[in-house]
């Protein structure tokens, strides 16, 4: 067995690691957007099956624009950024949609 299959089979180291990349993935998404690729990825890795993974990287998806909602609303600025439209459904798009392909690594791995 490799070090990430025992990883997998221990439920709260799981949860330890899981909750670590969350954090260092959507840290490195307030430096640049491949940071929420590498987020996804981050949180598929221990978990133990394929699609267990793609949920994580679905819920990171959440948490992170529920974050950039978050920080908009915190600075007056949420309403005029939601009323422009196209831009910022793009920027809520890419919040959900590149997580989940980055925690596709999961079945490769």
């Amino acid at each position: 067995m490799t070090a990430l299959d025992d990883l997998r089979g221990d439920r709260r180291q799981r949860l330890a690691v899981t909750a670590v990349a969350v954090v260092v993935g959507l840290g490195l998404a307030t430096l640049h957007w491949a940071g929420l690729l590498i987020a996804g990825a981050l949180v598929a890795l221990p978990q133990r099956s394929v699609s267990r993974g793609l949920a994580a990287g679905v819920g990171v998806g959440v948490l992170a624009v529920l974050a950039f909602l978050a920080t908009l609303a915190l600075a007056g600025t949420l309403g005029p950024t939601l009323a422009m439209g196209q831009p910022s459904l793009l920027a809520l798009g890419i919040g959900l949609l590149l997580p989940p392909f980055g925690s596709l690594l999961r079945g490769v791995v």
